[in-house]
């Protein structure tokens, strides 16, 4: 019972959909003079064993060999399985099909063979090889199409649980960056502090119910982006700093969001934090057709030599590794550092 319960039912029919559809193919390419009782009960042996010798390569050698890379062991089970099959089939033929349906048989290239000279016959095996395994070669092929198509499937669900993932450590990073800037402000008892807070209201309202999706309009982003330098600028003078957003918006494309920005939070840290002078960044943006290109560039502290903190090497590996999901071998990175000056170059294709 509990076997019968595991019977997928809807699969089982398709399967005896398919043999029988195979019978009425036999059946539509029978001649005139032979009588369909007897063409069908005798073909109803042979696609018997076309299916037992099918299952018994998919369901039993295949799993035991082939996916286990026993690629020798695969060949000879297949080709003995295969003879094996041939032989109680030319059995069944000799002792009673032949006898009981004699004139359907009188023109068959075997007819007149004994038993030990049909198992050995080159020719006879060769033609029976070919009509045992046609059918398992078209089943074999739609079940590879399946196992394809669930497997991308599967692909796809873990490109998602990445991604989400990747997002996950990225939003939490941005957002505490931006409360600590809230919080010296509020230290400091600065009338600045409620347009920062309402900054923020804008950039979370992004951050947890807009950007869920894999991409966003180019519009939005760019949105993102403003609030976040408004946020940053009233944090610091314009002795401090020296900042430009341009943008070149030919077509509204889509872009993942904030794929850009932890560059932006980079340039901010390492460029501006530490700099006793005034620190200059430069960001472009540009959408045209079938492509987005971001670039920035600041300069870097003279004072400060250290390399990039372990958080802003994070940073970094997590947006790499969004680019290889989303755009794969559709994007370039170019990072340049020099004594004075950090630049960074996305390109993105469409």
């Amino acid at each position: 019972m509990n076997f019968i319960k595991q019977i997928d039912l809807k699969r089982a029919a398709l399967h005896c959909f398919y043999w029988v559809f195979f019978l009425f193919f036999y059946y539509s390419n029978k001649s005139d003079n032979e009588d369909s009782y007897t063409f069908i009960f005798i073909y109803c042996f042979k696609i018997l064993a076309q299916a037992t010798f099918g299952y018994g390569l998919i369901y039993w050698i295949i799993p035991k060999t082939l996916n286990k890379k026993l690629y020798l062991l695969f060949i000879v089970s297949a080709l003995g399985w295969l003879y094996f099959i041939f032989a109680l089939l030319m059995m069944l033929k000799f002792y009673y099909l032949e006898p009981k349906f004699p004139e359907f048989f009188a023109d068959w290239l075997g007819h007149k063979m004994t038993v030990a000279e049909r198992l050995t016959s080159f020719k006879l095996i060769l033609r029976e090889f070919s009509f045992l395994t046609y059918p398992v070669i078209i089943l074999g092929f739609i079940s590879f199409n399946r196992k394809q198509q669930r497997l991308l499937k599967l692909e796809e669900e873990k490109k998602s649980m990445e991604l989400k993932i990747l997002k996950n450590q990225l939003n939490p990073h941005f957002l505490f960056n931006t409360l600590n800037n809230l919080y010296t402000l509020t230290i400091k008892k600065d009338s600045k502090a409620p347009e920062v807070i309402a900054k923020l209201s804008e950039i979370l309202d992004f951050v947890l119910y807009r950007c869920n999706e894999d991409y966003v309009s180019i519009e939005k982003e760019i949105t993102l982006i403003d609030n976040y330098i408004a946020l940053e600028k009233l944090r610091y003078s314009e002795n401090r700093l020296d900042i430009l957003f341009t943008k070149d918006i030919q077509e509204s494309n889509k872009i993942s969001p904030l794929i850009v920005l932890t560059f932006i939070e980079n340039a901010f840290k390492h460029g501006v934090i530490n700099e006793t002078e005034k620190a200059k960044i430069r960001l472009h943006l540009e959408s045209k057709k079938g492509q987005i290109i971001f670039s920035i560039e600041n300069t870097k502290p003279q004072n400060d030599h250290k390399p990039l903190s372990d958080k802003s090497k994070i940073g970094l590996e997590n947006v790499r590794k969004q680019l290889d999901l989303l755009y794969p071998k559709k994007h370039r990175l170019e990072i340049e550092e020099t004594e004075n000056n950090y630049t960074v170059k996305l390109y993105l294709t469409l």
